[in-house]
């Protein structure tokens, strides 16, 4: 026996400037757009992870997102509707693991 499950929309936000940029249908649909894992994008929606694929994930269980919110909603902000602390990076220590990434 199958259980049909609602998909889970997931909202990313930029990393370094924490605005919503793209709301996707699914996990599934985030994790083949992104070309990460699907599990990766559970685990940064959930909270396992701080981040996937360069971007903040979170759910859209709790919160409804309009057009308007599109490049003004912050992470921090989304995350307080939704009652949770979560860890964000500060744009400091993102910029130095990304010069990383480039110079190895």
């Amino acid at each position: 026996m199958k259980v049909r499950r609602t998909p889970s929309r997931v909202a990313a936000f930029d990393i370094e400037k924490r605005r919503l940029r793209i709301i996707y249908s699914s996990h599934t649909y985030a994790a083949k757009n992104l070309g990460v894992r699907t599990a990766s994008v559970c685990d940064a929606c959930s909270g396992k992870s701080v981040s996937c694929g360069g971007w903040y994930l979170r759910s859209l269980e709790n919160v409804e997102v309009g057009f308007d919110d599109f490049g003004t909603l912050t992470i921090e902000k989304f995350d307080e509707l939704n009652g949770v602390e979560r860890v964000i990076y500060p744009n400091d220590s993102i910029r130095k693991k990304r010069s990383k990434k480039a110079v190895i």
